[in-house]
């Protein structure tokens, strides 16, 4: 009878030894993360308005870098490129663009777009200028077109580089309608310093309608690299 008590003792020993040294720790590490755009664009929509056959209308903006992207305990990045595309821009039931859950489109403007980065002349390349021409219609709806490439990356402001930010330029080139422009008595140059309209709405153009027409795009500005400069 002793050895079984004996015994029993000993397993109770085993077993509350085995128990202590099954006991687990927990060590707590704080995660945190200040997510916030690299890039900052003021002009959420640029609305030309009313306008009327080969005016030539320019509207200027600035982009530059984020606020937080210049703190001073912020060096890890410190200079970003970035594109520039054009898209279909969506119309919705209402009028209004932005929908991406309609499937109307308004009629592209692109082939009347330029658009610039710091350019020195405000005219179309064709013209002499800066100003690099958007193209066709060449995307599906919906679509995005590639313009250009930023020519030189936007810097945090305390690297001793001046480019902190870029004057964006957008230039309209307003269509004509055909059977509405006689290119024997127009005028030339063009307003915008061309020798013939950049785009010629023709009748079998879905856009044909002159007693007005809503044209428009989105222009996207992509960030497609940050690093250490």
């Amino acid at each position: 009878m002793k050895k079984v008590l004996l015994v029993l003792v000993a397993m109770v020993l085993v077993a509350s030894g085995v128990a202590a040294v099954s006991a687990y720790e927990a060590h707590v590490i704080n995660v945190r993360a200040h997510v916030e755009n690299v890039m900052t664009v003021p002009s959420a929509n640029i609305n030309f308005g009313t306008v009327f056959p080969e005016e030539w209308v320019t509207k200027k903006f600035r982009v530059r870098h984020s606020d937080s992207f210049c703190w001073d305990d912020q060096w890890r990045i410190t200079a970003f490129n970035y594109s520039i595309w054009v898209e279909w821009k969506t119309l919705s039931d209402n009028g209004t663009p932005g929908d991406t859950s309609d499937d109307t489109y308004y009629g592209w403007l692109g082939d009347a777009l330029y658009i610039g980065i710091d350019p020195d002349i405000d005219m179309p390349e064709d013209a002499g200028g800066d100003l690099k021409w958007v193209g066709n219609v060449t995307p599906p709806q919906p679509g995005a077109l590639w313009v250009m490439d930023c020519p030189i990356p936007i810097y945090k402001a305390w690297t001793g580089i001046q480019n902190t930010g870029d004057q964006i330029v957008i230039g309209l080139d307003v269509p004509v309608f055909e059977d509405y422009y006689n290119a024997l008595t127009d005028p030339k140059p063009k307003p915008s310093g061309l020798d013939f309209p950049t785009v010629i709405i023709e009748k079998e153009d879905p856009r044909w309608n002159p007693d007005g027409v809503e044209l428009g795009v989105d222009i996207k500005f992509q960030v497609t690299d940050i690093g250490q400069r």
